[in-house]
């Protein structure tokens, strides 16, 4: 949700409450101020009649519509009572609510039973008036809230959405800084004025994290290039056994390092990304290539190798990261198959799936993907083949998943930007 539609949603559900609370509880309350006057002033005519009564008969007060009645009573217990009643009135031919003050007053030494009605239309239209005008204010109110809220974002919140959609196009690897819109308001410029000393300070690590990638790869790869020349020139002059094994041992070990420092380096690119250029890629011939070089291997183990459904899938990406990723999984469902075993792949428009038969247990899937994390016993195995594809899925937003199901280890890599 965007911050003005959140704020708008606030400002309308508070007005709207206030409206559902305030106009009942406004239309209760003038209408009891309302019947409070009513009331006195039914008293005050009252007062006035009893004050006649002592100079004049009762018949002198007949009034329009006997909103007046006074007949002699013998209840001599003075009081009164106000309520209200549904008089029917002949000239309007309908039903009208009035007000009634029923008492009984003493007037030298007679008592007379005294009921005063008054009409309640007019009071109540003016009453009903009220609250609709509320209403409609209301509704004005509203309206005006939605009108500014509008203002404020095509206006106010301008210079932070540009800032939002500079900041969606910004790559550090293209050494462009975005220049942000100015503003007047305090607290976006204090955004902007932080995020460019952010950009600034991540451009300079991009840049020193580079240098040393390229420097690293240089001047560690030289070295154990020479100490490889060197044994194997070693290993031509005149040594014994012993000798021959150590020189022997010392040349794996320098391969396996050499294979360690390219791979960290791969990942160490990755992870800068440094690996820009893309292109359209089809799924499906990188998979059968990577098929047909393990295909001696895989016969050797006496492997065999079954091919699914193979759809079309072409993705945006950098080829040999795509080869990486294809053979590292290959290769991993390869080292964890038996001899015998089986290894199956698909591929449907938007998912590549690898598996192979294992008689162990199932792996841990917390922590296949993590860095020299090694699932297996073979020494060859450096636990960097997984962290590797997991880099090169975040890298363009796949995903990459793990499942174990009848002794079957299931990797899967979900294409979701496939066409």
């Amino acid at each position: 949700m965007k911050l003005i539609h959140y704020i708008s949603t606030r400002y309308s559900l508070y007005t709207i409450l206030l409206a559902i609370l305030s106009v009942p509880l406004f239309y209760l309350l003038v209408q009891r101020i309302m019947m409070y006057n009513l009331d006195e002033s039914l008293g005050y005519q009252k007062n006035w009649i009893q004050k006649k009564l002592e100079t004049g008969p009762p018949e002198d007060f007949t009034s329009y519509n006997n909103s007046v009645i006074i007949v002699p009573t013998k209840d001599t217990v003075v009081r009164d009572s106000f309520y209200n009643k549904d008089i029917f009135i002949p000239d309007d031919d309908e039903m009208v609510k009035h007000r009634v003050l029923e008492s009984v007053i003493g007037v030298n030494g007679v008592y007379y039973s005294l009921q005063i009605q008054k009409s309640m239309l007019e009071d109540m239209d003016l009453v009903q008036s009220i609250s609709a005008l509320q209403f409609v204010f209301i509704l004005f109110l509203l309206a005006g809230l939605f009108l500014i809220n509008r203002n404020l974002s095509r206006n106010i919140l301008r210079p932070f959405q540009d800032t939002l959609r500079k900041l969606a196009d910004y790559r550090v690897d293209k050494h462009q800084t975005p220049q942000f819109e100015r503003t007047a308001i305090q607290e976006f410029g204090e955004l902007n004025r932080s995020l460019d000393a952010l950009l600034l300070r991540n451009a300079t690590l991009y840049k020193a994290q580079k240098e040393f990638t390229e420097n690293a790869a240089h001047e560690t790869q030289t070295p154990l290039a020479i100490i490889q020349s060197k044994l194997d020139l070693l290993l031509q002059t005149r040594v014994n056994g012993e000798q021959a094994g150590l020189i022997e041992e010392l040349t794996i070990s320098i391969r396996k390092l050499q294979k360690l420092n390219r791979t960290l380096l791969l990942l160490t690119k990755i992870e800068n990304n440094q690996f820009p250029e893309t292109e359209s890629i089809d799924i499906k011939t990188v998979v059968m290539h990577t098929a047909d070089q393990f295909a001696d291997m895989v016969t050797e183990k006496q492997i065999q190798l079954e091919t699914g459904p193979m759809e079309t899938c072409r993705v945006e990406a950098n080829g040999p990261l795509i080869d990486i990723l294809v053979s590292n999984l290959f290769s991993n469902a390869f080292r964890h198959s038996t001899s015998g075993g089986t290894i199956r792949m698909s591929l449907t428009q938007h998912t590549f799936t690898v598996s192979n038969t294992t008689s162990g247990s199932a792996l841990n899937g917390e922590q296949i993907f993590q860095r020299f994390q090694k699932q297996s016993m073979d020494s060859r195995s450096m636990g960097l083949g997984l962290e590797i594809c997991k880099q090169i899925c975040e890298l363009y937003g796949h995903q990459l998943q793990y499942r174990f199901l009848e002794q079957q280890h299931y990797f899967s890599v979900s294409f979701l930007s496939a066409s």
